[in-house]
């Protein structure tokens, strides 16, 4: 069943990266008419699913936001819940539930073939920070020599903070719809978060037995157009402008 997920995701990665390709040998011209418009794109990340399937005891949900505020940067806000349950007995018992909130920026990587154009290869930045509970109801250290021990660690409020490194890609499918997926780096700014218990897992980081993590998302989004741009004249242009205003006042100043 894995190497057949494995496979569906692959294929998929193929296809969007086939529909980047294609749209930048397409005309300077939108590739749908909503894309003369900017507005507010909304999306839920796909890959959490699977997350829970092959992690029974993880149960995950992520909503993604951006807006363009120019021709290559967009603004970007990802928030979600996260619940973990482990049942070990007689060993231990651990659970632990949190919402988080993440924002930062999304800058697009490739040279846009018409100003409105709504695929995109980016680069981002999260600042991320979560509001979790953690407990262990009971738990056993067995001992020959010392004996056997049983105790508990009440619930615990934390909110662990991280930095958040992306690089994905987005493409317009259909009119106003979106499909991506982005790999993302994690590293945990907070330091000696829940002694003497460190979380097992943090909402919207991840795995927290570790500073860093690597993650995958697999993403749909909805663009809902909003405004028009004040679209900026084509930078070659701009400068062939610039060229001929300098050579003619250049040439008045001559005798």
């Amino acid at each position: 069943m894995r190497s057949i997920f494995k496979y569906i995701i692959s294929r998929i990665s193929y296809l969007l990266l086939l529909i980047i390709m294609a749209s930048a040998l397409t005309p300077s011209s939108a590739q749908f008419k909503s894309d003369d418009k900017y507005g507010l794109r909304l999306g839920i990340d796909l890959s959490r699913i699977p997350v829970h399937y092959f992690n029974l005891y993880r149960t995950d949900f992520e909503i993604q936001a951006d807006a363009r505020v120019d021709s290559d940067l967009y603004i970007a806000a990802d928030a979600g819940w996260n619940k973990t349950h482990l049942d070990n007995k007689p060993v231990f018992e651990y659970n632990s539930n949190g919402v988080y909130l993440k924002a930062g920026v999304d800058y697009n990587l490739i040279k846009l073939q018409f100003p409105q154009e709504a695929n995109m290869v980016y680069a981002g930045f999260r600042y991320g920070i979560a509001r979790m509970t953690r407990s262990i109801p009971q738990y056993q250290i067995n001992d020959p020599y010392w004996g056997n021990v049983n105790g508990s660690f009440s619930s615990k409020a934390l909110m662990p903070q991280w930095g958040e490194l992306i690089l994905g890609m987005k493409a317009e499918v259909l009119n106003n719809f979106f499909m991506g997926w982005a790999l993302h780096l994690r590293i945990l700014t907070t330091q000696n978060i829940g002694n003497p218990v460190r979380p097992y897992i943090i909402p919207g980081f991840g795995n927290a037995t570790k500073n860093s993590v690597f993650d995958v998302s697999y993403t749909i989004s909805y663009r809902i157009p909003m405004w028009k741009p004040k679209l900026k004249p084509p930078r070659e242009k701009h400068k062939a402008e610039k060229k001929t205003e300098e050579g003619k006042v250049s040439n008045d100043k001559k005798p």
